[in-house]
C-alpha cells in the first residue's frame, strides 16, 4: 500500500513536470520568435529614424548656413590679402583678428602641420601623420586655390561639432583656415543629431547607444573633454568600422557577456547628398542590447516555477482525493477483510520479491491450520468462528513480531512467512504459537469455545538458489500433513519429514 502510494505520487509529479515544462517551452519559443520579430521591426524603425535625421541636419546645414558660409571666405580673403602685406605668419596677432569675427584661425604648412592657431589644442597638429586621407585633400586644396567650406564636421584633437573653411594663399605656401563652434550656432542647436540619439536611446529599451563617425575614425561628440577614436576600440570594433568605410554597407558583430547578455555593434555607412568635404561620409555606430529578451525570459522562468508549484500542490490533492477513492480498494486487494493480515495474491508477491533479492538470509514458511475449526462454526455459529479466526490472526501477529509477516490463505489456513531464520528459531515461534492457543483452551475468557482447537503447524527454511515459493509451500505443506497425521496440535519440520522418509527408505 505504501509503495504504491509513493509511486502514484512519483508518477502524478513526473506528470506534472512533463506537462508544465512542455507548456513553458513551447510558449518560451512563441515568446522568443515574438520577441525576436519585434526587435527586428524596431531596429528597421531606428536605422531608418537615424538616416533619416542625419539627412535632414545635414540638408538643413547646407541650405541655412550660406551666411556663415560667405562670412567665412569674406574673412579668409581678408586673411590672404593681409599675407600679401605681411608675409611673416609668425608677427601676426591671431588673437587680435580672431576678436574681429570670433572665429578661430589655423595657419597650416606645406607639411600640413598647423604651426599657428588661436584654437590651443590643435597647435603642432600634423594631418600627414594622423589623417592621410584628409591631409591630401588639404593639398588638392592648396593646390587649387580656391575657397573651401566643409560641413558639419569635427575636431580631430577633441571631437567637437565644428565648421571649418580653407583658402590657400597665393604662393601655395600656406593654407588659411577658420573654424566655428557649431554648438554656438542657432540652426544647429534646431538640427541637432544628437538629440535625435538621446531621443531614440531613451525609447527603444534594447538601444543603448547611438554614435557618429567621420571618415577618418575620430567619433563626434561634444561632451567629451578629449576626442574619441576608432583606433581606441578592439581589433574586432576597428576592424568591423574599416569594413563598413570601404564596402558602404551595414556590417554587424556581436559579443557574448555574462548572465546571457549579447551586445550587437551596427556600422551603418551614411553619405551626405552634397558633397562637401571628407565629413560627406560617415558611419553611423549602433549598439543594441537584448534586455526587452532576457527580461521576458526571466519572466517566462518565473512563470514555469508559479506553474509548477501549483502543478505539484494540484498532483498531491490528486493523490489525496484518488487515496480516498481507492484507499479501500488498494486495502481489499492486499489484506485480508476479516483478520487484517495478509492475503493470499499478497504473499506470493512478496516471497517472489523476498527470494529475488536474497542475499545471504534464509527465508522460511509456516503453515498454520486451526484443528476442528468446523466444529466451532457447527456449535458456536459463524460469527463466534469469525472471533476466533480474528483472534488467531492477533496471536501469531504477536509471536512474530518484526520477523516476518502473517498471511491467511482462507478458512482457517493461515501462514508465517520469516524474513532470515534457522530451524531452531522456527520451532521456537511455532512453540510459542502452541503456547499461547494451549493457554485460551484452559485459562481464556472464553474457554468453552476454544477447547475443541488445536494447531498443526509445519515449516520449511529456503535451502537451494532454484527453490520458488511453490517449491517452498510443498515442502512446508509436507511437514503440516505430518503434524496432522501424528496427531495434530504439534510443529514439524520439513527436514524431520524429509529424514523420516530417508529412514524408510
Amino acid at each position: 500500500m505504501k509503495n504504491l502510494r509513493i509511486k502514484l505520487l512519483l508518477s502524478l509529479i513526473a506528470f506534472a513536470v512533463i506537462l508544465v515544462a512542455v507548456i513553458s517551452y513551447v510558449n518560451r519559443q512563441i515568446l522568443v520568435d515574438d520577441i525576436e520579430k519585434q526587435v527586428a521591426r524596431n531596429r528597421i524603425l531606428i536605422e531608418n529614424h537615424i538616416l533619416t535625421d542625419m539627412r535632414a541636419v545635414d540638408n538643413a546645414h547646407f541650405y541655412f548656413d550660406k551666411n556663415m558660409s560667405d562670412k567665412m571666405e569674406q574673412e579668409l580673403r581678408t586673411l590672404k590679402n593681409y599675407y600679401r602685406e605681411n608675409t611673416n605668419v609668425a608677427s601676426w596677432d591671431l588673437q587680435q583678428m580672431k576678436n574681429k569675427h570670433d572665429m578661430d584661425i589655423y595657419i597650416v604648412d606645406q607639411t600640413n602641420t598647423v604651426i599657428y592657431t588661436t584654437f590651443d589644442k590643435d597647435i603642432g597638429l600634423n594631418f600627414s601623420n594622423c589623417c592621410q586621407r584628409f591631409s591630401a585633400l588639404l593639398n588638392e586644396r592648396r593646390a587649387s586655390g580656391g575657397f573651401y567650406t566643409d560641413g558639419i564636421d569635427i575636431s580631430t584633437t577633441t571631437g567637437e561639432y565644428r565648421k571649418f573653411g580653407y583658402l590657400a594663399t597665393e604662393d601655395k605656401k600656406y593654407l588659411l583656415e577658420l573654424s566655428i563652434d557649431l554648438l554656438k550656432d542657432p540652426v544647429f542647436q534646431t538640427f541637432n543629431f544628437e538629440k535625435t540619439s538621446e531621443y531614440l536611446v531613451a525609447k527603444y529599451v534594447d538601444l543603448v547607444e547611438v554614435q557618429t563617425i567621420n571618415a577618418g575614425g575620430v567619433f563626434f561628440n561634444d561632451s567629451k573633454s578629449k576626442r574619441i577614436t576608432v583606433q581606441e576600440q578592439s581589433q574586432q570594433f576597428q576592424k568591423y568600422f574599416e569594413l563598413a568605410k570601404k564596402k558602404m554597407k551595414p556590417m554587424e558583430y556581436q559579443k557574448e557577456l555574462d548572465h546571457g547578455y549579447i551586445e550587437t555593434h551596427l556600422f551603418l555607412p551614411y553619405e551626405a547628398e552634397t558633397v562637401r568635404g571628407e565629413s560627406s561620409k560617415r558611419i553611423v555606430y549602433v549598439k543594441y542590447g537584448n534586455f526587452t529578451k532576457i527580461e521576458a525570459l526571466q519572466k517566462n522562468s518565473k512563470q514555469f516555477w508559479i506553474l509548477l508549484a501549483i502543478a505539484l500542490v494540484t498532483a498531491f490533492v490528486m493523490l489525496l482525493v484518488i487515496n480516498k477513492i481507492l484507499s479501500k480498494t488498494i486495502h481489499l486487494a492486499t489484506f485480508d477483510p476479516l483478520t487484517g493480515v495478509y492475503n493470499r495474491a499478497t504473499y506470493i508477491r512478496k516471497v517472489d520479491s523476498l527470494i529475488k533479492k536474497r542475499k545471504v538470509n534464509r527465508p522460511a514458511l509456516l503453515l498454520i491450520d486451526l484443528d476442528n475449526f468446523k466444529q466451532v462454526n457447527d456449535q458456536f455459529g459463524h460469527a463466534e468462528g469469525d472471533h476466533i479466526l480474528i483472534g488467531t490472526a492477533r496471536i501469531l501477529k504477536k509471536v512474530v513480531k518484526k520477523d516476518g509477516f502473517v498471511v491467511r490463505f482462507g478458512g482457517d489456513e493461515f501462514a508465517i512467512v520469516l524474513y532470515d531464520t534457522t530451524e531452531h528459531h522456527m520451532q521456537q515461534i511455532a512453540e510459542a504459537i502452541l503456547t499461547q492457543i494451549r493457554t485460551l483452551k484452559f485459562e481464556g475468557h472464553a474457554i468453552e469455545k476454544w477447547s475443541v482447537l488445536s494447531v498443526s503447524m509445519g515449516g520449511a527454511i529456503y535451502h537451494h538458489t532454484e527453490d520458488t515459493e511453490m517449491s517452498l509451500f510443498e515442502r512446508a505443506d509436507k511437514a503440516l500433513y505430518q503434524s496432522k497425521n501424528a496427531g495434530k496440535d504439534q510443529y514439524s519440520s520439513y527436514t524431520e519429514v524429509a529424514a523420516d522418509e530417508d529412514t524408510r527408505i
